[in-house]
């Protein structure tokens, strides 16, 4: 399969997973170590405060540098969250139309991969910044 159709492969079926579809984000852009994801504001989303809650904006963050992992896995490898670190820097208000998550794989060796991420609004404000570590491990047959 040619890169090109492999990274539009994984965009097609990161798109229908159903978490992705619940929380509303979307794979905009995938190549090799990176990803970048949209995810609408939306009133869904808002905490008691009227912003965004932390956890959603956390699921983008998360999710953007699995994908742009999974552009460098192995055939059959699987990418599992381990540990992450995330500073909220600005909020995201219901005046943002969207915000954009941007993922690119700092390192991936055999059994962990740490990735950089930055979740900006539409008016390019950084709203968080983060580090996230995976175990990396080879898919098991069925029992």
């Amino acid at each position: 399969m040619a890169e090109h159709d492999r990274f539009e492969h994984l965009k097609d079926h990161a798109n229908a997973c159903n978490y992705y579809r619940l929380i509303g984000f979307e794979v905009a852009e995938a190549r090799e170590g990176y990803a970048r994801l949209r995810m609408p504001v939306r009133p869904e989303l808002f905490q008691f405060q009227n912003a965004v809650h932390g956890g959603a904006i956390f699921s983008v963050a998360d999710a953007a540098v699995a994908v742009a992992l999974l552009t460098l896995a192995e055939p059959g490898e699987q990418a599992l969250t381990i540990e992450s670190k995330l500073n909220y820097i600005a909020g995201v208000f219901p005046s943002n139309a969207y915000v954009d998550a941007e993922a690119r794989i700092v390192h991936k060796g055999r059994t962990l991969a740490l990735g950089d991420v930055e979740v900006k609004r539409d008016d390019g404000r950084l709203a968080a910044k983060g580090l996230i570590t995976y175990t990396l491990r080879r898919e098991r047959a069925p029992e």
